[in-house]
């Protein structure tokens, strides 16, 4: 299962001086890649015409932009709109699951690790539900995590937090469905999976900025975000939304880290069941 990720970072459109990030991300089956990126294809061809459909690329903020809204709502047709319809239409009707955590705390929204060894809350509370969609909904197949590109340090922290999490952290290690190792794609253009998170990513990312015209194309996001039911029957959304007065789990909130991520002390290592067993060296 491949789950490509990209973020956005905006200004509320209602509310002087509050900002946020999102971190988004849309599920497809590795061996429904082809047939995925064909049909989405056929949409682009569909309202824009071949040249588009070859040449470009689907970009949200392009998509969703004002003055798209602006001309819709003076009664001029809109293809980018009409487009944009479709193909929320398609996702949830191809089933494809998206996840997310859109955060409005200074210190985490920009989704770039500092601490090696504690990775962000943001990030975990992201990759619980995803492991938890792949355990439930596909038992039989592993997540790969793909990012879309930064630069290069924030690439390289981000990458070496997530992977030490993983690895050696007892939280981590108990994801087992998920490939320890994230990749980064260079490049969106001939990637329908990027393509597919931009848009998703820039929906959500309009949705927490209190854009006044993105509802009814949240509404129709809607039915392909994750959500699940906890043991007490409590629901729990693949969406996770950090306010700023939240403060970041267990002791480290201060620092901004996540206890339950953090790496085991020197010495120990984090047994593949999730469990505690200090004493034993790392190998």
């Amino acid at each position: 299962m491949l789950v490509f990720f990209d973020e956005t970072f905006r200004d509320s459109q209602v509310h002087k001086g509050v900002s946020l990030g999102a971190l988004c991300g849309i599920a497809i089956p590795e061996r429904e890649l082809g047939r995925v990126a064909a049909e989405v294809y056929h949409l682009k061809h569909k309202h824009f015409g071949p040249e588009f459909a070859r040449d470009h690329e689907i970009k949200g903020k392009e998509m969703l932009k004002n003055y798209v809204f602006k001309m819709a709502a003076r009664g001029q047709a809109s293809k980018n709109l009409q487009f944009s319809e479709d193909l929320l239409r398609y996702m949830a009707r191809k089933q494809l699951k998206v996840f997310g955590c859109v955060c409005f705390i200074k210190e985490f929204r920009n989704f770039l690790c500092e601490d090696m060894t504690s990775l962000d809350f943001t990030f975990r509370y992201l990759f619980e539900r995803i492991d938890n969609f792949i355990k439930i909904s596909h038992p039989d197949n592993m997540a790969k995590l793909v990012f879309d590109d930064r630069d290069f340090q924030t690439n390289r922290k981000n990458s070496e937090a997530i992977t030490n999490f993983f690895v050696r952290s007892n939280l981590g290690s108990s994801m087992d469905s998920i490939i320890k190792t994230p990749f980064f794609a260079i490049s969106q253009a001939q990637n329908v999976g990027l393509q597919l998170a931009d848009f998703v990513t820039t929906v959500i990312g309009l949705k927490f900025a209190a854009s006044p015209h993105i509802g009814p194309y949240y509404s129709l996001l809607k039915p392909s975000i994750y959500s699940y039911y906890e043991a007490d029957g409590r629901r729990i959304s693949g969406l996770k939304v950090i306010q700023d007065k939240e403060k970041a789990p267990g002791d480290l909130a201060i620092r901004g880290r996540d206890k339950k991520a953090q790496l085991p002390a020197h010495g120990q290592y984090a047994p593949p069941n999730g469990g505690m067993q200090p004493g034993k060296s790392i190998p």
